[in-house]
């Protein structure tokens, strides 16, 4: 990551954002992070629930929200403009804790959710430093002003508005499409991870098999033989 300067001369100018369309790699991302996390039933051998992917896919798009402010007037160029304080990573770990404590009303494991909410809010703004377009990112905020871009900005920026149905809009959801598709396979196909498969134990592998009894001895059965015929 590289610090990217910004100019601050003059006015703000206020971004208008219209019919904003969260980029496609984000949900990706997030599916894949409530996929890790399993859900309530994490330890049984079966499809992540609807609402754990959707929930986790929520939360790595969150920090777009900022988008909102700004169309109500907040400075954009500003820590709380598009791409602000709410892509930070500290914003993200905030988060993560809030989810974690929270996380037994669901059944959850209370760390586990901390530490994937946190992964599917910090991707956001990580994936945005690798963007081809657009200012840094105040990846340290508060406790840095500075924002910070990848040098291997490899990832098209995504479209906004109206232009998300112009040829290049198309041309660069379909490449991150291609991109992140894998990770949406992963995270909707139906078998678990085998990281994350139950393992059996010894009380459900069933009762352990009786012991063959032992046969008795020739003469055993020679003495026998009488004590049946007088009967």
């Amino acid at each position: 990551m590289r610090c990217a300067g910004e100019a601050r001369g003059g006015e703000a100018v206020r971004a208008r954002y219209i019919l904003i369309m969260a980029s496609y790699g984000h949900l990706a991302v997030g599916l894949l992070a409530g996929r890790l996390h399993g859900g309530a039933d994490a330890t049984r051998d079966q499809r992540t629930s609807a609402g754990t992917l959707l929930f986790f896919a929520t939360l790595a798009v969150l920090p777009d929200v900022d988008i909102l402010g700004v169309a109500c007037g907040v400075p954009d160029l500003g820590p709380f403009g598009h791409r602000g304080f709410s892509h930070s990573l500290v914003t993200a770990l905030a988060l993560g804790l809030v989810c974690g404590a929270f996380a037994h009303r669901f059944g959850w494991p209370a760390v586990r959710t901390a530490v994937a909410a946190t992964l599917a809010v910090a991707s956001h703004g990580i994936l945005d430093a690798c963007c081809a377009g657009g200012r840094g990112i105040p990846l340290l905020w508060p406790l840095s002003d500075a924002r910070f871009l990848s040098p291997w900005r490899v990832l098209p920026d995504a479209p906004r508005g109206l232009k998300m149905l112009s040829r290049p809009g198309l041309f660069d959801f379909a490449v991150e499409f291609a991109v992140f598709f894998p990770l949406t396979a992963f995270a909707l196909w139906r078998g678990r991870p085998a990281l994350l498969r139950a393992r059996p134990t010894p009380a459900s592998a069933g009762p352990a098999p009786a012991p063959a009894r032992p046969a008795p001895a020739l003469g055993t059965e020679r003495a026998l033989a009488p004590e049946m015929i007088r009967r």
